[in-house]
């Protein structure tokens, strides 16, 4: 159930003490409360959706082309920011991860030789990184 439907739900005096509780204001309902419109609602509009381009440039889209060029970097550290925050001293997880297996290739194309993670590669013939493209 949605917010909305909940409120929807509620009676004038339900709805009159939860908006007293949630803002410390006395809520005095309307004649005809936007709470029991079913569709939200919307100006007439005269149909007329055309576009209308005026001769004068917006603002940083002028006509010509300029290059990008680099300015002074102006950024001093003052280390105020994330002074509160520090590195916890834990213990290191040790690394355990094997080491890669490389597998003697020939590319059958050119014909070199070259050591590849022997997990990536499939199939029956490898191109060495020259060849490919």
């Amino acid at each position: 159930m949605s917010m909305n439907d909940f409120v929807q739900t509620l009676s004038d005096e339900q709805r009159a003490a939860l908006l007293k509780a949630l803002t410390g204001d006395d809520f005095k309902p309307e004649v005809e409360s936007r709470w029991q419109h079913e569709e939200p609602i919307s100006e007439a509009v005269d149909g007329d959706f055309t576009m209308h381009k005026d001769n004068q440039p917006r603002l940083g889209t002028d006509k010509r082309r300029l290059p990008v060029k680099a300015r002074e970097n102006k950024f001093v550290d003052d280390t105020s920011e994330h002074s509160d925050v520090t590195t916890p001293n834990v213990k290191v997880t040790p690394r355990n991860r094997k080491p890669p297996v490389m597998k003697q290739v020939v590319c059958h194309v050119c014909g070199k030789k070259k050591k590849v993670n022997a997990e990536l590669l499939y199939g029956e013939y490898y191109r060495c990184d020259r060849c490919i493209g």
